[in-house]
């Protein structure tokens, strides 16, 4: 059994490997897309770890 940090936020590994939403004009587009959106999850959370998340 895997022990889980109440701290660190859960991925779930069915929802990262799922293709984006949408259609895509060609496969390249597409593998364009998922890595951005990979860099974008990425980086939410290095800011989160750090505490700087979005205030309000």
């Amino acid at each position: 059994m895997q022990r889980v940090d109440p701290g660190e936020p859960q991925l779930d590994s069915k929802r990262e490997e799922q293709r984006p939403p949408g259609q895509f004009v060609s496969d390249e587009h597409e593998a364009d897309c998922s890595r951005f959106l990979q860099d974008v999850k990425e980086f939410i959370r290095r800011r989160s770890e750090l505490g700087l998340g979005r205030e309000r």
